[in-house]
């Protein structure tokens, strides 16, 4: 009798342990999106279908030890403005952070054909639940890039899912040109068009 309770149970512990572990967290930077920062040297990153789904998995940096306050991570989209020339931009998804320190910042960036820059951002630390983020931006009528970006500054672990990127109604859209993650990075050649909002690829 012993020994047949002892070869039921081993099927189910394997059984529990491949369901808790396969396939939940992929190392990485998703698809059409760009590491920046320390990202690949001070942070970890990946996709974990645990915060999310399968097919909507959450994307997330966490700071290793070597993390210093000047340290920061951050993943990006550069796109052609063209599309979006004079409309009113809406970034929003949900976020959590974990940890004392730090926290981490949602942007929308544009520079124009004379090298002026437009930014609107939201900045926040610590949140025990997952938090709504949005950000709103009018995009310039002689925009050239438009960048979307989600960084993490010093410690902690950031959690993102269930982005969307689309045209808002009128209504007083921020423009700001304060501090940023977003001022650190350099913008480079720009994609034609958004892609794997949710992470999926």
């Amino acid at each position: 009798m012993k020994h047949w309770k002892i070869l039921i149970a081993a099927p189910l512990v394997a059984f529990a342990v491949n369901f808790s572990f396969a396939g939940a967290v992929n190392s990485g930077v998703p698809k059409g999106w760009t590491a920046n920062g320390a990202l690949t040297s001070h942070y970890e990153s990946g996709l974990d279908a645990s915060q999310g789904s399968k097919e909507q998995p959450a994307f997330f940096m966490a700071a290793k030890e070597a993390v210093t306050n000047d340290d920061f991570a951050a993943i990006t989209q550069l796109v052609d403005a063209t599309a979006y020339r004079g409309k009113i931009m809406h970034f929003t998804a949900s976020a959590r952070h974990m940890g004392e320190l730090g926290g981490y910042e949602f942007w929308i960036r544009t520079i124009d054909d004379k090298g002026g820059i437009s930014i609107s951002s939201s900045w926040a630390r610590k949140s025990d639940n997952w938090e709504a983020v949005r950000v709103r931006l009018l995009v310039p009528a002689n925009a050239t890039k438009l960048e979307l970006g989600i960084g993490l500054r010093d410690k902690g672990k950031l959690l993102v899912k269930s982005i969307t990127f689309n045209e808002a109604q009128a209504n007083n859209p921020a423009t700001e040109n304060k501090p940023s993650v977003a001022n650190k990075i350099t913008m480079g050649p720009a994609a034609t068009t958004i892609q794997n909002l949710n992470f999926s690829e």
